[in-house]
């Protein structure tokens, strides 16, 4: 029996494969040299913005993997990941949970530290040049990790694992693929230095948050626009240099709370068919 499977699923697993290969060599090549100059000292060129650069990793193995047969093609894929063939809602529920949450984590930063965020400093990070505002900032983050992330894991790797899995289990596993992918990024990048056995709850927020953005994107007819604005904004939010305090536990607080409650739906949501 396996021999009469193996056939149809052989173009499935090659293009998994490629895609896995391409999104993690090509961010791991940008991001190994950063994590050897900065634990190393090795004084290896890099370029200006090369950790941004990195976050086109998974938009890169998408769009290997579309190249090969078995999919839809690769002008078909881009058609459908960067569709405005949806209901206009969803967009409105993209921008409006992480301004939601941001709004909330405002609030709590409040009442634990006793002020209110920098308001001329909110959502700005080191990261990025001296001079951006927060709005330049949204943008960046849409524009890198936001576009070269979602291409891949809502673009493509969840849309080819729902053709035999359900939703959810499909977003549990894209999750523990996107945490396999920073890893890198802990031993160079400050946001992630510091997170000591935060870790742990940067994990469940993450596993949580593939699941809110799988029924977005879901919702949205498999176009990944309205989780390019969810993922950015969401950045804005918890990247910020200010949101280690408070902003960032509380952000990600509340997508756990919100992917429990999606956890049942997303598991009565049919397979996905050609």
């Amino acid at each position: 029996m396996n021999s009469c499977l193996s056939p149809s699923r052989k173009p499935g697993r090659n293009r998994l494969t490629l895609f896995l290969s391409v999104a993690f060599g090509f961010t791991w090549a940008c991001w190994l040299p950063l994590l050897a100059n900065r634990q190393f000292e090795a004084h290896l060129p890099v370029l200006p913005g090369q950790f941004y650069l990195g976050s086109f990793g998974p938009l890169a193995g998408a769009a290997a993997a579309e190249l090969l047969p078995g999919g839809k093609g690769f002008s078909a894929w881009i058609k459908t990941a960067f569709s405005f063939s949806f209901p206009r809602k969803w967009l409105l529920t993209a921008a409006g949970l992480p301004l939601i949450y941001g709004y909330i984590a405002i609030l709590a930063h409040r009442l634990f530290t006793g002020s209110f965020p920098d308001m001329h400093r909110f959502g700005l990070t080191s990261d990025l040049p001296a001079g951006f505002n927060v709005w330049e900032t949204s943008l960046v983050w849409m524009l890198t990790f936001g576009i070269g992330e979602e291409s891949g894991w809502r673009g493509f790797l969840l849309p080819e694992l729902h053709r035999r899995r359900s939703l959810f289990a499909s977003a549990l596993i894209v999750a523990a693929v996107w945490m396999l992918w920073h890893l890198p990024a802990f031993w160079f990048n400050e946001s992630y230095l510091g997170m000591g056995f935060g870790v742990i709850g940067w994990g469940i927020s993450l596993t949580y948050g593939s699941v809110v953005l799988a029924w977005i994107c879901e919702g949205s007819r498999w176009s990944i626009i309205p989780v390019i604005l969810w993922h950015g904004i969401f950045d804005t939010l918890t990247a910020g240099d200010q949101a280690g305090q408070v902003m960032a536990m509380v952000c990600s607080m509340l997508v756990i709370v919100q992917g429990i409650l999606l956890m049942k739906r997303l598991g009565r949501t049919p397979k996905l068919h050609d």
